[in-house]
């Protein structure tokens, strides 16, 4: 009899701690640690774990900052959990904010000093800034290139600082092959995410590549898009050397995944939304691969 009664009750509870997880932005910044490992482990480096809580930190930064500025312009309540929860506690989640920017800054000179790869970081940042306010409020007509630009900048911060701590040394070409293929699957997750979003965000007055070419036309970008991303991996297999395999098959079994929801039109599942966003976390996997 508890059994029955616990059970339940315990996946009710883990349901929605991780809706919780998703609403907060916490798995993008899990999976975009997961993507540092990744590009890492391709290198053969061993990062200090202060890299990946950086990662976690300026990503969460990121994205709650745009979900705060997305809560503070509904006008009303919004049709998301993710922007209610912004909306009811903006004020909380922006002093965490602070602390977790201030925080950040604070770490990131004292494990880096001023560097190449500090300076790059706060280029980066600047320019991610600058993209998302830009977009947002000065040049409302260029929003289709919202999830092109956020899939671009996600794939070079993660392969920034992996790029950066090898430069001295020759690398190999794979990297940057592995690297376009990871931005294509990323663009895929975004266009797929704006698909389902587009009626919540319309309602919202949200802008996105959805609201400004329609939803037939995103449809065959994000079609097309799969058939090369999926043929560009199967062609790497060809090209690169056997070392890479495990790379390319990860990769694959991400975009695999994504061109399923494609295929089968299931985006609008909110289990299948969740089972996509933790597709990020699978090269996590590398760590049992030595």
């Amino acid at each position: 009899m508890v059994d029955l009664i616990f059970t339940p009750m315990a996946l009710t509870i883990g349901t929605q701690l991780y809706r919780y997880i998703q609403w907060l932005s916490i798995d993008v910044a899990l999976g975009a640690c997961a993507g540092l490992y990744f590009f890492a482990h391709v290198l053969d480096l061993n990062l200090h774990w202060l890299f990946y809580l950086l990662m976690a930190m300026a990503v969460w930064s990121i994205y709650t900052l745009d979900h705060l500025l997305d809560a503070y312009q509904v006008k009303g309540i919004a049709s998301t959990e993710r922007h209610r929860i912004h909306q009811d506690h903006s004020t909380l989640l922006r002093w965490v904010l602070i602390v977790v920017v201030i925080t950040g800054l604070g770490l990131g000179f004292y494990l880096l000093h001023i560097s190449l790869i500090s300076i790059s970081a706060l280029v980066l940042g600047v320019l991610i800034l600058a993209n998302l306010i830009l977009l947002k409020y000065f040049f409302k007509k260029l929003s289709f290139l919202k999830e092109f630009n956020t899939a671009l900048f996600y794939t070079i911060g993660i392969m920034m600082v992996p790029y950066l701590m090898h430069m001295e040394e020759s690398i190999h070409r794979g990297f940057w092959y592995l690297g376009i293929a990871f931005f294509g699957i990323a663009w895929m997750n975004l266009l797929i995410l704006s698909l389902m979003d587009s009626d919540t965000d319309r309602v919202d007055g949200f802008r996105s590549i959805v609201t400004t070419l329609g939803e037939k036309r995103v449809e065959k970008l994000l079609f097309w898009l799969m058939i090369i991303t999926l043929i560009y991996l199967f062609f790497l297999f060809w090209i690169l050397l056997s070392y890479y395999y495990i790379y390319i098959s990860l990769l694959l079994i991400i975009c695999i995944f994504h061109s399923q929801v494609i295929l089968e039109n299931r985006s609008g599942n909110i289990k299948i939304r969740s089972a996509l966003e933790a597709t990020f976390l699978i090269p996590w996997l590398l760590l049992l691969y030595n």
